[in-house]
């Protein structure tokens, strides 16, 4: 069996890897590096590397997580709670701000027997909202309020289409009517299928007033609407996708 001979960088290093099989079960490793005094020293090094390698990979929802992100943070004021009220009960559920004339994105579901509701921005204010459309296949929702907001989030130039397994989400809305609230979570399959609509399935906690919470990734782009939870599962939740906001939105046929 031949000896192979591999260079490998890390940071100013230069490592020289010599491999060495013995057998279909094993090889001989033996390194070498300028910063090192002893072959015992530069195995240790050389192991120290290689796991510091394999870790780069690691999957997002197994890291320690950090804060949530600036970007996210950024946006929060656009983040809004609507009071719906149906058939002798009143819903309550999540929206966001789409443009600078009170524009707000929502989940269509509590507002299936209603075409008024009550809004409530950040800071506390109330407007009554108008609904302007809504699409209960896709379970989304267009509302108007007569506000000019500062800060919104606008759909048609900002957002993402594609998630990878395991990148960690965070969601803002008003799950238990605790006003505006941030909560994070993992993607952990890839898109389901509902009434023929794809739909993210998501390791986060899901509460009542959360359907309509947007999605941010870590850099802030919005990338889903909460829809809803598992049934009998509040820490297992679902997510219409970014496209299929943006095919509600082009719509003109509602």
């Amino acid at each position: 069996m031949g000896q192979f001979t591999l260079e490998a960088g890390s940071g100013g290093d230069t490592w020289h890897i010599f491999l060495q099989p013995s057998s279909p079960l094993a090889t001989l490793l033996q390194a070498d590096s300028e910063d090192s005094q002893s072959p015992a020293a530069n195995l240790a090094e050389l192991e120290k590397y290689i796991l510091s390698y394999l870790n780069s990979f690691q999957p997002e929802a197994d890291r320690p997580q950090p804060d949530m992100p600036a970007p996210v943070k950024a946006q929060l004021e656009a983040v809004i709670c609507i009071r719906a009220d149906q058939e002798h009960e009143s819903d309550q559920f999540s929206g966001f701000m789409v443009d600078g004339q009170g524009l707000i994105l929502s989940t269509a579901h509590g507002l299936k027997n209603t075409r008024e509701a009550v809004v409530t921005l950040f800071d506390g204010r109330q407007y009554q909202a108008r609904l302007l459309k809504k699409d209960l296949a896709r379970d989304l929702a267009l509302l108007r309020i007569d506000f000019q907001p500062a800060v919104f989030i606008p759909l048609l130039s900002e957002g993402r289409n594609i998630l990878k397994i395991g990148e960690r989400l965070y969601a803002v809305g008003c799950p238990q009517n605790e006003g505006v609230t941030v909560y994070s979570g993992t993607i952990d399959g890839p898109p389901r299928r509902a009434n023929n609509l794809p739909l993210w399935q998501i390791d986060m906690p899901i509460s009542p007033g959360s359907s309509g919470s947007p999605v941010f990734d870590a850099q802030g782009n919005v990338v889903a609407v909460v829809k809803g939870k598992f049934r009998g599962d509040d820490k297992v939740g679902f997510m219409i996708p970014f496209e299929t906001i943006i095919d509600f939105l082009q719509d003109r046929s509602l």
